[in-house]
């Protein structure tokens, strides 16, 4: 797993190398030149710097990019594991929770135990399946799609709560190249996010989309805003991490499924965030 990150970075310091030495044999000749004058000559070392300083910020990018990828790739095994060893005996206490439950008679105190059982063997349940879904999202199998028809498509199976909360009034027709599935479990992910951050008295979200450009890639993002209390500076680096929460319930996965997603359609995740003033979640998606 690490072979490749490894390799790659080689060719990226190779391509660096190489650069910088053909820079160097066209410009210096120039830049040396007594009878040019010193403001042509400021011109050219100006764009030289610009030149190398853009291609070194894309640089840590991409190092960035494939530090996070393997990271997320190695929790996605350990996830794996733990799902599956933890899977069986969950299908067996439920089971005996079961026959419990229909010896009792309704009037029998153990039968409320009974339930609690189920209940929590439930609430394990949903979090062993998303440490499933972080381990293996799926292959993309990107398809030319509308984006407003996925976005309002994912929202009419979202519930009442949804409907009454989300604010999102695109009606045109924005074409991108995308895993349907993916995408809409990647953007429930960051609405129920956003629902539980939401104002407990009126939760309120806006879902807007807008063209723009990451790391030299044209696309969309996709904002999705809350009113909700914000995340405090201390966590705001974390939030993307696997099983970081601040929740009650939950793995802490969602949001690490999200960028996994992203990152799977060569695009990223971001927020922004401040305390009291609610959160915006920045997707985005590139055309190719």
């Amino acid at each position: 797993m690490k072979a490749y990150p490894d390799t790659l970075l080689i060719f990226l310091s190779a391509s660096v190398f190489l650069i910088l030495l053909l820079a160097v044999l066209v410009f210096l000749p120039r830049l040396i030149r007594k009878k040019e004058p010193a403001k042509e000559r400021t011109i050219e070392t100006d764009s030289v710097v610009g030149a190398f300083h853009a291609l070194g910020t894309e640089i840590r990018s991409l190092k960035e990019q494939l530090i996070t990828r393997e990271r997320l790739a190695a929790i996605g095994e350990v996830s794996a594991g733990i799902a599956h060893e933890f899977r069986n005996p969950m299908g067996v206490i439920a089971g005996y929770a079961k026959l419990l439950l229909k010896s009792f008679e309704d009037s029998d105190g153990r039968k409320e135990s009974a339930l609690g059982i189920l209940k929590e063997i439930e609430e394990m349940n949903i979090v062993m399946e998303e440490l499933l879904q972080f381990s293996n999202p799926g292959s993309l199998k990107k398809t030319n799609i509308n984006l407003t028809n996925t976005i309002n498509d994912m929202l009419e199976g979202m519930g009442d709560e949804a409907a009454r909360s989300i604010d999102f009034s695109r009606s045109d027709i924005i074409e991108i190249k995308a895993d349907e599935t993916l995408l809409k479990q990647a953007l429930k992910n960051l609405i129920r996010n956003a629902l539980d951050a939401g104002d407990p008295i009126l939760k309120k979200i806006w879902i807007n989309i807008e063209g723009g450009s990451s790391s030299g890639k044209d696309g969309v993002f996709i904002f999705i805003r809350d009113n909700g209390k914000g995340i405090a500076e201390t966590d705001i680096d974390k939030i993307f991490m696997p099983f970081y929460t601040t929740k009650e319930r939950g793995a802490g996965i969602g949001l690490a499924l999200v960028q996994k997603i992203a990152m799977g359609h060569g695009g990223n995740v971001s927020v922004e965030s401040r305390e009291g003033e609610g959160s915006t979640f920045r997707l985005f998606l590139p055309n190719d």
